[in-house]
Order: C-alpha cells, then sequence, then structure tokens
C-alpha cells in the first residue's frame, strides 16, 4: 500500500500541486489501515494528515464560490433520514430502515467514520470533507485567471438521531463570509408527517438538492447553480404518502428565496423576500421487484416578491465568470416552475430537469408602465455507467472491490448536455436600454464529458472536459470565439 501512495504522489498532476496529491494519499492510507476499519478511533497518521492540510491551507478547499456553496451536507448514504430523503440521495425502500434493530453499544466508535453511539437512544456522526479543484480554460476563470487551483473547501459537520423521532444536522465551512451551511432539526414522529426547521436546501431542483458527495460532474448544471434558490432559513413540512409511500410532498416558509437568489451580505442587488416552495415527487414503482422500480420525476415552484433593484440573478459561465449584459431594475413578483426525472437502472443513470424563473418588472418603463418580466430558462439531460458494475442507486462510494483490497474501485463514465438562457419575456428588437422592454439575451450551450473514480469510502477523484458554446461571441469568455474548453480536477477526500 506504500507502494501505492507514493505512486499517486509521484503522478503527473498532483506533483504539480502538492495539495491534491496529499488529499489522495491520505484517502488510500486512511482506507488501507486496519485500524479505521474496526477499531474505536480513526488512525493517527490519516487523522493528523487530514487535520494538517485543513490548517495549513488557511483558506478552505471550495467550489465555484458564486453559487454560494452548493454543497452537500456531509451525509453519507448512512447519515440522517432527513438528510437523504431532502436531498434526493437515497429514495428507494431500503433507505429508511425504520425496522433495523438499533445497536446498544454506547460510546466511540469508528465505522465508515467517527460515531458516538448512544444505545437505544440515537447516535451522533462526525464528518470531516476536504476539497482541491483544479482548473484550467481557453477562456477566463473565476476572476481572469488563465488557469486556478481551488482550495477552499473544508467542511465539518455533526449529524445524528435520537429517541427515533428527532434528527439535526450541523454542518460548516471552516472559510467564507457565510460559512454555515446545513443547521436543522426535524421532527419525524411518523414517515408521513415531519417537520424541518433551521437553515438547510429549499425544496426545489434534484440536482441542486444533490450532495456533493454524490454528484455526477464536478459542478451541478447550469440550471441548478444560477436559477434553483438553494439554501435560506425556514420551516418545512415533509413526508411520504400512499401506499407503499411512492408520494413524496414538501411545503415551506423561508425568509428569502435562497443563497444561489443573491451575491452576498454586503452587495446591493435585490432578491427574493419571504418565499413559498413546494415539491411533489412520485415513484409509481417504489417498492416493487422492478427495473422501473427507481424511475422517479417531480415537480416544484417558488413563488416570491423582489424589491426594486438590480436582480442578483446573473448569467456566468461554468467557472463562475459573470457574461456581460445591461443590467435593468426589477421589482414585483418572482416566480420559479421546476420539472425533474431520474431513473437508475442497475449500474446506468438519466437524468433531467428543466427550471423556468419570471421575475417582474413592474412600473419600469420610462412611461412608468410595466415592462415584460425577465425570464431565465435552463435545462438538461445526463446519463452515467458504473463499468466496474455497482448499482447507481445503491451509490458507488463503497466500491465492490476498492484499492485496498487490490481492487480498481468504482469507475463511472458520465456525460451532460444542457442549456441556459437569461432574456426578456418579449420578443423583438433588443436594446441595452435599462427600461427597455426587449433586452439582449444571453444564452449559452454546454457539454460535459467524465469520469468518477471512487478509489475507497473515503477517497473519490473526478476529472471533468467541458464544451462551452455562447451563442453570441462577444458574450464569451474569451471574447470573439463563440466556442471555449475547460478542463477540471476535482480530488475529494471524506471522513
Amino acid at each position: 500500500m506504500g507502494a501505492l501512495a507514493s505512486a499517486i504522489v509521484r503522478s503527473p498532476v498532483p506533483t504539480r500541486h502538492p495539495s491534491l496529491a496529499l488529499l489522495l494519499t491520505c484517502g488510500v492510507l486512511t482506507a488501507a489501515s486496519p485500524p479505521c476499519l474496526g477499531q474505536v478511533e480513526p488512525p493517527a497518521a490519516a487523522t493528523s494528515v487530514a487535520i494538517g492540510l485543513a490548517v495549513s491551507h488557511g483558506r478552505g478547499l471550495a467550489g465555484p464560490a458564486a453559487t454560494g456553496g452548493p454543497a452537500l451536507p456531509l451525509v453519507s448514504a448512512r447519515g440522517t433520514r432527513a438528510g437523504r430523503q431532502a436531498q434526493g440521495l437515497t429514495q428507494d425502500g431500503a433507505a429508511t430502515q425504520d425496522d433495523i434493530k438499533k445497536p446498544e453499544r454506547v460510546g466511540f466508535e469508528w465505522d465508515e467514520g467517527l460515531k458516538l453511539r448512544l444505545g437505544r437512544h440515537g447516535r451522533v456522526d462526525f464528518r470531516l470533507r476536504l476539497q482541491g479543484d483544479l482548473r484550467e480554460s481557453d477562456g477566463l476563470v473565476g476572476e481572469g485567471d488563465e488557469a486556478a487551483l481551488d482550495l477552499d473547501r473544508r467542511r465539518v459537520a455533526v449529524e445524528g438521531e435520537l429517541f427515533d423521532a428527532l434528527e439535526f444536522q450541523i454542518e460548516r465551512e471552516l472559510s467564507g463570509d457565510e460559512p454555515w451551511r446545513d443547521v436543522y432539526v426535524n421532527v419525524r414522529p411518523v414517515t408521513a408527517a415531519q417537520v424541518q426547521a433551521g437553515h438547510f436546501r429549499l425544496p426545489f431542483s434534484l440536482d441542486q438538492n444533490t450532495g456533493a458527495t454524490n454528484l455526477d460532474f464536478v459542478y451541478r448544471s447550469q440550471a441548478a447553480r444560477v436559477l434553483s434558490p438553494g439554501r435560506d432559513t425556514g420551516v418545512m413540512a415533509h413526508g411520504r404518502l400512499l401506499p407503499r409511500r411512492l408520494l413524496r410532498y414538501e411545503l415551506g416558509v423561508f425568509n428569502h428565496d435562497g443563497r444561489n437568489a443573491r451575491l452576498g451580505p454586503t452587495s446591493p442587488r435585490v432578491y427574493g423576500g419571504t418565499t413559498l416552495a413546494g415539491r411533489l415527487a412520485v415513484q409509481p414503482w417504489r417498492g416493487e421487484k422492478s427495473t422501473l422500480e427507481d424511475l422517479h420525476v417531480g415537480a416544484a415552484f417558488t413563488s416570491s416578491e423582489v424589491p426594486l433593484g438590480l436582480p442578483a440573478i446573473r448569467p456566468e459561465s461554468v467557472l463562475n465568470v459573470v457574461l456581460d449584459r445591461p443590467d435593468t431594475p426589477v421589482l414585483g413578483a418572482r416566480r420559479r416552475l421546476g420539472v425533474e426525472g431520474r431513473w437508475r437502472p442497475g449500474p446506468f443513470s438519466v437524468k433531467a430537469e428543466y427550471i423556468r424563473v419570471e421575475t417582474a418588472r413592474e412600473g419600469q418603463s420610462v412611461e412608468d408602465t410595466d415592462l415584460s418580466p425577465l425570464v431565465g430558462a435552463g435545462w438538461y439531460v445526463s446519463g452515467t455507467w458504473a463499468i466496474t458494475g455497482e448499482r447507481k442507486a445503491r451509490g458507488l462510494s463503497s466500491p465492490k472491490r476498492p484499492i485496498h483490497e487490490k481492487g480498481p474501485g468504482a469507475i463511472e463514465l458520465a456525460v451532460r448536455f444542457e442549456g441556459i438562457v437569461l432574456r426578456s419575456k418579449a420578443e423583438g428588437t433588443p436594446s441595452s436600454s435599462p427600461r427597455a422592454d426587449v433586452v439582449p439575451p444571453v444564452e449559452e450551450q454546454v457539454v460535459t464529458a467524465g469520469v468518477n473514480w471512487y478509489l475507497n469510502r473515503y477517497l473519490k477523484v473526478q476529472a471533468n472536459v467541458v464544451r462551452e458554446r455562447f451563442a453570441n461571441p462577444a458574450q464569451s469568455t474569451r471574447p470573439g470565439q463563440p466556442v471555449v474548453w475547460s478542463q477540471l480536477l476535482r480530488v475529494q477526500l471524506t471522513l
């Protein structure tokens, strides 16, 4: 195993970026050390490497900053039931585990992570995730650099279950302007009627509500990153109904329309106020022995009011460059609608989604009459294939043959096609005037191809090639060139 760790460190890409190499090596050592798999405490060497990396970098390990950290709470497939349901991680019958007898052990143990067992009273899990991204592109990246190494995500979490009726999660980034991620409690007297309160993702968008450790690609779809709400503070009723619990509902009220819809606590740009959000999803064949058992279809909405000002929802490239478009003030209702579908037969998966956002411009013409609403619309279709044979619906984070057992780990191929456009609802000749009824559209189409490698329970490597095509070359991140190619590498260590 020492030879394998040395080989990883000597590989070409991590050698140029030793932090990525350190993540790889730490993941291998964590899985390979026998104490980590069966003893009460994690191996000291792996723990010290992980903590040392978190402290030494001073920044943290983060993904796209402009999206407000669309990242999963650190909930594994063994995490809280509320977390699994709210994030779309496990929606088949095997996920609930309502009838599994609770262990009677009391004390700390290491079981795919550090856990505090409270006997029949519940459990508390402790999580740590470190992440590094390497990005290179023909066009601009982030603040305008031609290449960027992202080492800004260091995330810790505590989550658990008490008395078989109360679930909780506390998750925080160790850096950033808004470090708190998911902080909530979920009261579950029965599966059909649950109440969740705190700071968490609004029930909108399958892609946005998929956790970072379960993403098929380095970045979420443009539709999810730009148009979906993300996290906010609120209260939500949710549960499963009908025979076999095939219908899932979520309905909540939130302070605002999500972190993705605002730029930050000091930005003057406006976003939605009190927001009503709801989502319905159905699995018609849930609980049946059928290849369609996992088929999931759903629809969601949000509704809020936006005060007068320039909107915070703006067009962005895949690598977070804000695209050029004349600003126009908004005022009035903001409505989102989304539809989603997913099917995961065997080692394959197919996922699709469409999102549309309309924001009113009441009284914003030069005559103080209403202008046509601003519209954002996005879609994607993606597919994956686990060529090592793991069942997609059960997750790939625990490979059949991890590398420390002389196996290849879990290897998955993925491809995604998507498009997004921001424009006015009215059609005609566009004008750059902020009071124009027809504003210049910003439109792009993106194709992403990738490979996901789950080396073991703790370590995941993703490599993506991205092709962006801009309808207007003047709005491209490579001015005058409609097509931009980018390469992404992500190393993720979860303990």
